[in-house]
């Protein structure tokens, strides 16, 4: 692995050790703001400003996503 590599390596692994879990509070935001684009923009459109939203917090996406479907019942 050459020199630059090594470098821009540590670099993505800071970036991504500096986000912090969301909380509570953001998440039902989130859910809020998926829900409402599902209504006007259809399902597949909420689905993906979730995935968009949580991408940075990969474990947290199944269960969020779980929680919309089941908002939608």
């Amino acid at each position: 692995m050459k020199k630059k590599e090594r470098q821009q390596n540590k670099k993505d692994i800071s970036i991504k050790t500096q986000f912090k879990e969301p909380n509570k509070k953001f998440l039902k935001h989130l859910q809020a703001q998926a829900n409402k684009m599902s209504e006007l923009l259809g399902e597949k459109q909420g689905e993906q400003f979730m995935k968009d939203s949580l991408k940075e917090w990969p474990r947290l996406l199944e269960r969020e996503l779980k929680i919309l479907k089941k908002s939608k019942d």
